[in-house]
């Protein structure tokens, strides 16, 4: 028991000091907290939700495009749905969507840049070229072409967003791969006899995860704001799924008479992609030796 108090003080030292740099930086720690308040809504959406019968299917005509009221904190639709329900129900989605295509890209980039990282030679210069291929594009207008060949549909929207988006992991982890490679511990693996996966996985991706953390943060943000723009396109998630691009998606032809059924999903996405990008500048200052001092 006093070895683990022994060997765990260390890392609970470490843990209290990022979290007092991050508390710090008074917009990243509001970030943070934006953020937890997030994930609660995502967790207890439909007992959050003064109106959980309009999150899908249900209709009310009769009180279609209500402004906002004291029954209709955002205002109803076309179909006389509860916006304010609808928003907080979509942020389940976003954030389930996000985590997702962030999982799936990390998923395909760290293995692919670890092994290229840690190979060298041919194989190197296979998985970056490729790398170069994919990032030669710019990723909402890949992600768009993808998403257009498979079929409309959250589905293969979050596909689209992972293929366009995993170069960017692998090229993070191939450069902390060269780096450690040649450091004495992954030495001393090889010297015992470990295999080049074992090594590779339990050493080398190990110790590459602090920037991927730091990327992933920020890509929360730019995949909410992507996958809200292809549901705008029509090539994201469908009706009724009450995903904040789709509902400005419909809200378009209501502008001029129902203002608030467009502003709303879009101040939606506003905050939450502004927030994850305050989080992740605050992660990386954090992480980084040059910055975390200032």
């Amino acid at each position: 028991m006093n070895r683990l108090k022994t060997a765990l003080k260390p890392r609970i030292h470490k843990w209290r000091t990022n979290f007092y740099l991050l508390r710090k930086n008074k917009l990243t720690f509001l970030s943070l907290l934006f953020i937890i308040l997030l994930v609660v809504v995502a967790i207890f959406a439909p007992l959050l939700a003064p109106h959980p019968e309009h999150i899908m299917e249900m209709t009310n005509p009769s009180e279609k495009l209500l402004p906002p009221s004291g029954e209709y904190w955002f205002g109803t639709d076309e179909l006389g749905r509860d916006i304010f329900s609808r928003i907080l129900y979509g942020t389940r989605i976003s954030l389930l969507a996000s985590l997702a295509a962030v999982g799936l890209a990390m998923l395909i980039g760290i293995p692919l840049g670890a092994l290229a990282g840690y190979k060298g030679g041919w194989i190197d210069n296979v998985i970056m070229r490729i790398c170069d291929i994919f990032l030669s594009f710019p990723s909402l207008l890949l992600a768009i072409v993808i998403a257009a060949f498979a079929g409309p549909s959250l589905k293969n929207a979050l596909i689209a967003i992972a293929i366009s988006w995993w170069p960017w992991y692998a090229r993070i982890v191939r450069g902390q791969a060269i780096s450690l490679k040649e450091r004495q511990f992954v030495r001393a693996s090889r010297a015992i006899g470990n295999t080049q996966g074992k090594i590779i996985f339990q050493h080398i991706v190990p110790n590459c995860m602090a920037p991927v953390i730091v990327q992933a943060s920020l890509d929360f943000g730019s995949i909410i704001l992507t996958l809200a723009s292809l549901s705008f396109l029509g090539l994201g998630a469908q009706a009724p799924t009450p995903e904040w691009g789709l509902m400005i998606n419909t809200s378009k032809t209501y502008f001029l008479n129902a203002w608030w059924y467009s502003v709303f999903p879009g101040i939606a996405i506003f905050l939450a992609v502004l927030a994850f990008n305050l989080i992740g500048d605050g992660l990386r200052e954090i992480m980084d030796p040059r910055t975390r001092n200032r």
